[in-house]
């Protein structure tokens, strides 16, 4: 599981395992992307996004340049930050700056790790081992070529080939608002589970399962 961030080092493993004739590994890949995921918020008309602080971690891999289709196709201000405060305050600023002068681009305020083209060898190993594939996003739904699956080359290290797994359709549990808190349309409390029934000991949703996600954060530090 993860994000362009730790796919490399599984696409290695897998490489590693097939040029040395391994048959004891296997991998369930629920692997997914970063841009269509994006393309699925623009496109959604009641968001209005003017502006997007794009992922350090993921740009590292995939390169600031990945976020410029994004650019020319919404019109969009997009800056590339950090992670430390100060990272974030700069991107912050940028997008600010963006917006308000009505020049959108996309912006590198993590020069220090990201550059514009990404890791070329990381991203050629990934496309080797994986293939595109619709993903199901807990809260956001299905969105096309949102994951990736192993290519037929390597599907000797796929779990769910090896096994026949037939992966059963993921239903959201009653009364979870978390695909409107993740797109910003409302905020944790008008959820009906938000500090009753889900909580950081009890998670029903997504947003309060991580403790980086919007629920867990807000009932740590909110009110």
């Amino acid at each position: 599981v993860g994000f362009e961030t730790t796919t490399p080092g599984i696409a290695a493993t897998i490489l590693a395992a097939h040029n040395q004739g391994l048959d004891n590994f296997a991998v369930f890949s629920t692997h997914k992307v970063m841009p269509p995921p994006l393309i699925a918020l623009l496109d959604d008309p009641e968001l209005q996004i003017d502006g997007l602080l794009c992922p350090g971690h993921v740009s590292a891999i995939i390169g600031a340049g990945a976020y410029q289709p994004l650019v020319d196709k919404y019109d969009l201000a997009c800056v590339v930050g950090g992670f430390e405060s100060s990272d974030i305050l700069q991107a912050l600023i940028l997008l600010a700056r963006q917006i308000a002068t009505g020049r959108p681009k996309v912006e590198n305020a993590y020069t220090r790790v990201v550059s514009w083209q990404g890791n070329p060898r990381a991203t050629k190993m990934v496309e080797e081992i994986f293939e595109p594939t619709d993903m199901e996003w807990r809260g956001l739904g299905m969105i096309p070529a949102s994951g990736l699956a192993i290519r037929d080359k390597y599907a000797r290290f796929d779990v769910k080939k090896r096994l026949d797994i037939i992966l059963e359709p993921a239903t959201e549990p009653k009364g979870c608002h978390c695909g409107e808190i993740l797109k910003g349309k409302e905020q944790p409390p008008a959820c009906p589970l938000y500090g009753k029934r889900c909580t950081p000991e009890n998670p029903i949703g997504p947003c309060m399962v991580s403790s980086e996600g919007t629920c867990a954060a807000f009932y740590k530090y909110g009110d």
